[in-house]
């Protein structure tokens, strides 16, 4: 794709592969921060990888690449036997803020994050799984709005992709939500449905401080719902915990539900994990009617789900009578089967559509007195953008904007055209492309936020 006219000699770029946002910009410098960046706070980034290989990179070029440049990311690879050791070892030698833990034994996600926890340095300690993405400006913007609000746990909206059917979908979606939501462990425990996916505010990735987190950690019988576990222990030794609907995490679907992941195993470890969370509310936080009322509904959400991959493992063994002794006993579970077969046959159709729908070529991300004016090939979506006004906190655009821009990746890979600090803002909500050519003026270039990947055209100031 040719760049638009009127730019002139290229800024240092990265090459990529195609659809990978993976490039190491170099970071690896020795030499002395600004007296504002020493002044900042070390944010440790941890990350835990299993066999990861395939998206790892993104994801670690995605933290390194912050606008935020004081943190450091620590990788506890869980006994990974892919390539992962080897990518991480070739990126941490261009960049000395990237700390890799190899551990000899597999202990799951709980373990390893634990093992990253303990090695931590920062004041403030940031979630980020490997295999998914981030805005170049979360951590600058979750600590700008950590200060303003008072919060000493903050997190942001999820929007994920990849998945076709299950792409744009948001944590917060049907919420409404234009400020910033206080987290009560009631609410955490009401948003948690157990089976239903995307939801439980346990998906959220926070940044926790320091202080707060003290000697906490995950709960490493778990391999499923250790996130929640963890907030919900933090709630109830009265974290302030603050969500914010910006949609600056990129989560990615694999087309699998959370059910799927369920055992006989996995389930009895969240009910007895949930056993001990009762016991803590009891204790801690008495004449909490709304909290006890979450709790109960939940505890008889996971007995049902319990109940349920019984007979599903009945069924998959071909245990008939088992199986039919079951149903005619709880017959509730009738309909949690069907609800099931529905919903697989839905995804699959919903993925057959998806896969027949035409996709753009190219993307104009531009602000709404540039968007027709940029050169781009014939046929281009242009989109107007806005750029984020962090003192009015409305998010509501840029939700529905990354919404649309993950919908349209988890489809096909474009070309994208970014004009200006709008544009450039717009890019980082895409989380997979086929190229993206970023418009800057020389002025605004220099502390750009450029997403891996991207190359910048430098305008000419024509003035």
């Amino acid at each position: 794709m040719t760049l638009p006219s009127g730019t002139v000699t290229r800024a240092e770029t990265c090459s990529t592969d195609t659809g990978k946002r993976a490039c190491v910009p170099d970071n690896s410098s020795d030499a002395a921060p600004s007296q504002h960046m020493a002044q900042a706070p070390l944010v440790s980034v941890i990350m835990s990888n299993f066999n990861g290989s395939r998206h790892l990179e993104a994801a670690v070029t995605s933290v390194l690449s912050q606008s935020y440049q004081n943190l450091e990311l620590i990788v506890a690879d869980d006994a990974s036997d892919d390539d992962s050791l080897t990518i991480l070892e070739r990126l941490k030698s261009g960049d000395k803020r990237l700390r890799v833990i190899a551990r000899d034994n597999n202990v799951g996600p709980a373990g390893a994050r634990n093992t990253a926890l303990d090695a931590a340095r920062g004041t403030w300690v940031a979630v980020v799984d490997a295999d998914d993405l981030l805005h170049p400006r979360r951590i600058e913007r979750l600590l700008a709005a950590a200060r303003a609000l008072g919060a000493n746990v903050i997190a942001d909206d999820l929007v994920s992709f990849g998945s076709a059917p299950l792409a744009g979908r948001t944590l917060l979606d049907g919420r409404h939500l234009t400020g910033s939501l206080q987290l009560t462990p009631a609410e955490l425990v009401r948003s948690d449905g157990v089976t239903s996916g995307l939801g439980s505010f346990g998906y959220l990735k926070p940044m926790i401080h320091r202080q707060t987190l003290g000697s906490l950690r995950y709960d490493e019988t778990l391999r499923v719902g250790e996130d929640f576990d963890l907030y919900a222990r933090l709630l109830l030794a009265d974290a302030r915990f603050l969500v914010i609907p910006a949609p600056l995490y990129l989560y990615r679907q694999h087309g699998k539900s959370i059910s799927n992941r369920l055992s006989m195993p996995v389930l009895l470890g969240l009910l007895k994990a949930h056993q001990r969370l009762a016991a803590d509310a009891a204790r801690l936080h008495t004449n909490t009617p709304d909290l006890q009322q979450a709790l109960r509904a939940r505890g008889a959400a996971l007995d049902r789900a319990l109940r349920y991959q019984r007979l599903v493992d009945a069924i998959k063994t071909r245990k008939v009578f088992d199986a039919a002794g079951r149903v005619l006993r709880d017959p509730v579970l009738i309909g949690d089967l069907v609800t099931s077969l529905l919903d697989r046959k839905r995804r699959r159709r919903s993925e057959n559509n998806m896969d027949r729908r035409v996709f753009p070529h190219t993307i104009v991300l531009a602000e709404t007195d540039m968007v027709e004016q940029i050169p781009a090939s014939p046929g281009a979506l242009r989109i107007p953008v806005t750029a984020q006004d962090s003192s009015k906190r409305d998010w509501s655009a840029h939700r529905a904007l990354a919404s649309r821009l993950a919908r349209l990746a988890s489809v096909g890979q474009s070309d994208i055209i970014a004009d200006g600090a709008a544009g450039l803002d717009a890019l980082g909500y895409v989380p997979l492309w086929k190229s993206a050519h970023v418009r800057l003026k020389r002025e605004n270039a220099r502390h750009a936020a450029v997403p891996p990947g991207a190359e910048v055209a430098l305008l000419v100031d024509r003035n």
